[in-house]
């Protein structure tokens, strides 16, 4: 059966490949947005779950958010259904019974954790759940919202031939929208290069080459399409591929199947990527309304950010 790592990190790449070459499709691109969250505690899952909740809910034809443990689901009066096959998920030990491991603090190097996993089922999959509460309409264009959000940020956006983030400058340059054939994808590219914009050293100080060596080009690109795609799944907004999403991926799916544990690293950085880029939007009800309702950690913690894996400015585009 592998590790947990490797079970998790195995589904997602069984989706990834399912297309064939040439026609990669992601389980983070959805045509709409919303985090998977656990139906008894309300709170979001982060990191490696979310795209573990995408890939089990693609595969099933899941269309609710909620997710809890067969425990969780008879606290709440329903039951899951016989036959019902579970997704799998990650969440962390702290042995130094530390208060969030997901989050560096002095004397890290001493800190001790071990991954377990569990299994989570959703809301399709049983009898008698609670009904959904009302929410918010997402908007048929999401560009206003996402708007609002970026301008919240205080990040440097300016118009240029290909989108890129630009260290030296400290801003984004990105193309005129008309030059996007949908405003999903203007959105998508866009929310790519913040979470790039998020790795300048007076920010998270993302640096992943002593975790990754040659391949720390192709790891920042895979954690910048995974905090583009929770970004936008906050906002309730859908998540396309970006520009050159087959190009990423030629470069970091290797990365993938030779190291288990690099997705759930990627996806813990997109995390948190993604919490800096809502904290500096403060969560206000005029810059993402959507945003605010879902920001709230989910109770399975990210991984421990590794040594090393803290913030590079980067060029991509």
């Amino acid at each position: 059966m592998g590790d947990p790592y490797t079970r998790i990190t195995d589904s997602i790449l069984r989706q990834i490949e399912t297309a064939g070459p040439g026609a990669w499709v992601c389980p983070w691109h959805r045509t709409h947005g919303s985090l998977p969250r656990n139906a008894l505690t309300g709170r979001t899952y982060r990191g490696i779950n979310v795209l573990s909740l995408w890939c089990g809910g693609r595969a099933g034809g899941l269309n609710d958010a909620r997710w809890a443990t067969y425990r969780q689901w008879a606290e709440l009066g329903a039951q899951v259904r016989k036959g019902e096959r579970g997704t799998g998920i990650l969440y962390y030990r702290d042995l130094t019974n530390a208060v969030d491991p997901a989050i560096p603090s002095p004397g890290d190097s001493e800190r001790r954790f071990i991954a377990r996993s569990s299994t989570v089922f959703n809301a399709g999959q049983v009898d008698g759940a609670p009904a959904l509460p009302e929410t918010l309409t997402p908007p048929i264009d999401p560009t206003p919202v996402f708007d609002r959000f970026v301008a919240a940020t205080g990040a440097v956006i300016q118009l240029g031939d290909a989108a890129a983030y630009l260290p030296a400058r400290d801003a984004i340059r990105m193309p005129t929208r008309e030059r996007f054939h949908t405003a999903e994808g203007y959105c998508a590219t866009l929310a790519h290069e913040l979470v790039h914009w998020t790795g300048a050293p007076h920010r998270l100080a993302r640096e992943l080459t002593t975790r990754f060596r040659t391949r720390a080009y192709a790891a920042e690109e895979l954690v910048a399409e995974l905090g583009a795609a929770f970004i936008l799944a906050g906002l309730d907004l859908a998540s396309t591929p970006h520009p050159n999403h087959a190009a990423y991926i030629a470069g970091w799916l290797p990365l993938l199947h030779a190291d288990p544990r690099a997705l759930v690293t990627a996806a813990a950085l997109a995390s948190h990527a993604a919490d800096h880029l809502t904290e500096q939007a403060s969560c206000s009800s005029a810059s993402a309304p959507y945003l605010c309702a879902t920001t709230t950690k989910a109770f399975d913690v990210s991984p421990p950010v590794p040594e090393g894996s803290s913030s590079a400015p980067r060029t991509s585009s």
